[in-house]
Formats: structure tokens, sequence, C-alpha cells
């Protein structure tokens, strides 16, 4: 329980300060984070230089890696800050917005829209401004031990007419419903929290990925539209919500799933390369071949 009795006495006692000041608890926060745990900082480090690419300078990789930890926190002073944001006020001034007339066409369809996006800046801080303009969306979340927490950020989450429902099978049936009504879901694609991700080829090696977004999009017919919403200066977010994708269809339902899950990730490749140190993930994504020894690192 102490999660949660944490998050919660951290909310009262921070959640009513203004933004700027939580982006500094948080920026210091992230800087002890990444010097005080060892193992996610290792971690970290080894998805930097995978996405960096093996020429990229160790000092740089550890920059980068540095940020992670930065943007994590940030994700918290977000949290925190949500019930207290104006969601117009944030949509108007705090959003630069490209791309939303693909959004509203297909949400327009009727079809079902999958908003897949990633733990990269913060896509759900953005979806949050998007409120205010009729967009409400239902979207399935990690996990969360013990309940209270779990409770507890969904809660915060859905202050401005969101759902957010923790991963089941009831909850992925009850999004299937939403999207045969012609509802919106959003969907986060760079981490397996489910346990389920099967195999495929992320920045040139063999990751597990869940692929739930395209299995779903093509059970059901529903648009499937990559978005990533990323930190620009001022406290702002540029976000990018690209054209739905035109799925391809063999008739081998199994083979269309990885093929059309590569394409996506290949969209991701191309956003996260532009500033890797907003991708907030904290865990090994690739594994370590076992013949080759762990990355040492200066110590998300």
């Amino acid at each position: 329980m102490w999660k949660y009795y944490g998050l919660r006495l951290s909310f009262i006692l921070l959640g009513r300060l203004p933004l700027r000041t939580l982006y500094g608890i948080a920026h210091v926060v992230g800087d002890f984070s990444y010097f005080a745990r060892a193992g996610a900082r290792r971690a970290v480090i080894a998805n930097m230089r995978r996405v960096m690419g093996p020429e990229a300078p160790e000092r740089a990789v550890r920059r980068e890696a540095r940020e992670v930890f930065r943007n994590a926190t940030r994700y918290y002073a977000d949290l925190f800050h949500i019930r207290q944001t104006d969601g117009e006020k944030f949509f108007h001034e705090r959003l630069e917005l490209e791309g939303l007339e693909h959004l509203i066409a297909a949400r327009d369809s009727g079809r079902g829209v999958i908003v897949v996006s990633a733990h990269f800046g913060n896509p759900e801080i953005a979806v949050q401004g998007m409120a205010s303009e009729g967009f409400t969306f239902f979207a399935l979340t990690e996990p969360l031990q013990p309940q209270a927490l779990s409770d507890f950020t969904q809660w915060l989450r859905s202050g401005h007419g969101h759902e957010y429902r923790t991963l089941s099978f009831g909850a992925t049936k009850e999004m299937i419903r939403r999207l045969k009504r012609g509802g919106l879901v959003a969907i986060l694609l760079d981490r397996d929290v489910a346990g389920t991700g099967v195999p495929v080829q992320f920045f040139g090696a063999e990751t597990r990925m869940p692929l739930g977004a395209v299995d779903i999009a093509l059970r059901t017919g529903a648009h499937l539209i990559p978005a990533w919403a990323w930190r620009i200066p001022g406290y702002r977010f540029q976000v990018e919500i690209e054209p739905p994708m035109e799925l391809v269809r063999t008739g081998s339902f199994d083979e269309d799933v990885r093929t059309n899950a590569r394409r996506l990730l290949e969209l991701f490749e191309r956003r996260l390369r532009t500033d890797p140190g907003q991708w907030a993930v904290l865990e090994p994504i690739w594994r370590e071949p076992e013949h080759e020894p762990a990355q040492s690192g200066a110590i998300q």
C-alpha cells in the first residue's frame, strides 16, 4: 500500500502547485532517480543505444538517458496537475495540433477509431486537452497494485471526461463494443504490460510488442490512426495526428497482424529518432544476448 499512500500524499502536497514548480521538482527528482536507480539506468542506456545506433557518442547516449528519467517524472507532474487544468485553455494555448482533420473525418465516418500512440512525450495529457473539443476516449491502462493505487490513478486521469479501464478481458470486450458504436479508443503500442506480446523487429532487433491495436482494427474495421505528442518549450505539446493506416489484408489474419504492426512500429521509429529522450520507458525493451556482458553505466 505504500505506493498508493505515497502517490496520494504527493498529490495532496503538490497538486495545487503551479505547473512550472511541478516541472522544476520533476527535473530534480528525475536527475536523482537517474543516479540512484542503477538497474533502471542501465536499462535506459541500453534502450537509448539501440535507438541512437552504435555510432552515437557515449556521452550523447547518456545525456538522452538522463532526459528519459526527467520525462518520466514530468509525467507525474502532468498527472497531479490534470484536475486543475482548464481543458479549453489547454487546447488553445498548450497544444500545437497537426492533422486534426484526419481524426474528425474518421470519427464522423461512424466506423470507430483506434488512436495508437506510445510512451513518447505524454500523449495522455495531450488527449486531456482535446476533451473540451468533444473528443472523449476510452482507454485501457496497465494494472497497478494495490487496487487503491489503480483506482486513484484512474480518478486523476478521468477528470475531463475520458474513461479509463484496467486491462482485462472484460475491458477489452467493452472497448470493442465502443468501437462498433463508433467510439474513440486510445491504445499505446510500445510496452508489453500484459506479457502477451509477439516477437517483432524494432530498431533492427527482435523484441516483444503488443499487437492488440492492429488485431482489433482488423477484426472490427475501425480506423487505425497513429498519433504522437511530444513536449516543446513553454510547457506545451506538439501533436501529430497521421492519416488512418490502410491496413494490409491478405487473407492470412496472423500474418496481416504482424505485417501491419511492423508498419506501425516503423512510423514510431521515425518519430522516436527525432528526440529519443522523450521516450519515457524505464524498463529494458530488448533482451541482451546472453553471450554479451550487460552494459555498465553511470547511474529511471
